[in-house]
Parts: structure tokens; C-alpha cells; sequence
């Protein structure tokens, strides 16, 4: 428990508004060109698929929301992974519309803000997609549908690692987040984009309500985790915990 709160009164100390503005402003400078290489060599980046050469790049935010060549992403059947990254968690919600993440519960009408939606996805299934440093930070839908809603929820921020998920405050219903619910001819479900330790950046770039299977949706400007809430009984799993995944391959296919 100690450690648990130390970890907690480190991140608030650490990620107030100006330590936000700070790093945003940082990575934002056209100094943060230089740091390029070096954040490619640390994370052992591969540029072959970056569609842009590397010193196009005007920063290092510009270079953090890369585009790759859409031909190394191919489009799968069924519902695809709307981003690179590690399925970290994946599992039932509960009936009561709760699930338990690394020894905590999370209740969906908090992730969500919507008791009544939370009802709905009882009995479902969510997956969790975790984004590192080094993948591409591009969100994509996974099917085609129709946008239902969209909305902003939270301030500030918790990392969303395994130090994260262990240590903080139920991370995922209290971080900065931005919920979509999309309907499709099978189901509606929600897609949630989390933001991270200090950077609470999630801009979208669709602009109609109607969507295209893999058309991007937004993009993260550092650190992030995607969560897919799905309804029961609408989709068998076609993917496992502890997966690098790419977007656009099969997570799942609906029932």
C-alpha cells in the first residue's frame, strides 16, 4: 500500500497543467528535431515503414504521430485492431457491468460516464490494447457503422504501463479519455482512447458520422491505451492476452 501511494503522489506532483505545457512545448520546438534519432535508436523504431524520410519531420511530435505505408497494414476480415501495440488485458465484464484489471475493479458506468450503456455491456467483453513508446500512434476503426456519440471525459493523468495499471488509481476511469460509440449492422460498441502521463493530447480527424472499416479516426500525441467494449453474446474472440498486434488484423468476428 505504501508503495502504491508513493507511486500516486509522484504522478500528481509530476503532472499538473504546467508540467503538461512544458513537455508539450518541448516536443513541439523545432530543437525536438534532434532528439529524432535518439528516441528511434531507444525504441528500436523500424523507419522502414515510416511514410515520410526522417528528416522531413518537423519535430518530435510531428515524427511521434507518424503515418506508415498503408500496404504494411493490411485490412483483415471480421473486426480488425484499431492500433499497433500489446493486447495487455482481455475479459469478461461482469454482470453487474464490472471487470478487474491487476487487482482492480473497474465499473464500465465510470469508464463511460453512462450508467445506462454500462447495463448494455454487461455480460460483454473488453480488450485492451497497450501502445509504447515505439508503435504507431494512429487509431483506426475497427468496422465500418455509424458514429452514436463522441465525448471527452477527465483531466489529468495516470501512466497507463504495467507500473500504471498496478499502481494507480483506477487509471482507466479517471485518466483523460475520449469515448465513441459506434453502431454496426451486428452490435454497437464502444471505442476508448486513453490518454497518458502528462500529454493529454487525442485528436480526431474523421468528419462525418458514417465510418469506414479501417478509416482513421485520430491520433495520440504520446503515450496511450485503447479499450473496446463489446455487448454479449455479439463477438467470439479471435485473438490472446500478451499479443503484438498491428492495426488492421482480426481481433475478433461478430456472432
Amino acid at each position: 500500500m505504501l508503495k502504491k501511494r508513493l507511486f500516486q503522489i509522484f504522478v500528481e506532483l509530476t503532472n499538473g497543467n504546467l508540467s503538461s505545457k512544458m513537455v508539450k512545448k518541448i516536443t513541439k520546438s523545432n530543437l525536438s528535431r534532434l532528439l529524432i534519432p535518439i528516441f528511434i535508436k531507444t525504441y528500436n523504431i523500424n523507419t522502414y515503414e515510416i511514410l515520410k524520410d526522417i528528416s522531413d519531420f518537423k519535430n518530435l511530435n510531428d515524427f511521434f504521430i507518424r503515418q506508415v505505408h498503408p500496404k504494411l497494414r493490411p485490412i483483415g476480415e471480421g473486426i480488425i485492431s484499431p492500433t499497433d501495440g500489446e493486447i495487455s488485458e482481455i475479459g469478461k465484464i461482469e454482470e453487474d457491468s464490472t471487470f478487474v484489471i491487476k487487482g482492480q475493479e473497474y465499473m464500465v458506468k465510470s469508464l463511460l460516464a453512462d450508467s445506462e450503456r454500462a447495463k448494455k455491456l454487461a455480460g460483454g467483453y473488453y480488450i485492451i490494447i497497450y501502445l509504447s513508446p515505439k508503435n504507431y500512434h494512429r487509431i483506426h476503426f475497427p468496422t465500418s457503422g455509424k458514429i452514436l456519440s463522441s465525448y471527452t471525459l477527465g483531466k489529468h493523468s495516470y501512466p497507463v504501463n504495467n507500473a500504471g495499471l498496478n499502481l494507480g488509481d483506477n487509471v482507466l476511469s479517471y485518466n483523460y479519455r475520449r469515448i465513441v460509440e459506434i453502431e454496426n449492422e451486428n452490435t454497437t460498441y464502444n471505442l476508448v482512447c486513453i490518454g497518458a502521463q502528462n500529454v493529454n493530447s487525442i485528436i480526431e480527424t474523421y468528419k462525418t458520422k458514417e465510418i469506414e472499416k479501417s478509416q482513421e479516426m485520430g491520433y495520440f500525441e504520446f503515450g496511450s491505451t485503447v479499450v473496446l467494449l463489446f455487448e454479449k453474446n455479439s463477438i467470439n474472440l479471435e485473438t490472446k492476452e500478451k499479443t503484438e498486434i498491428k492495426m488492421g488484423e482480426k481481433i475478433a468476428i461478430f456472432k
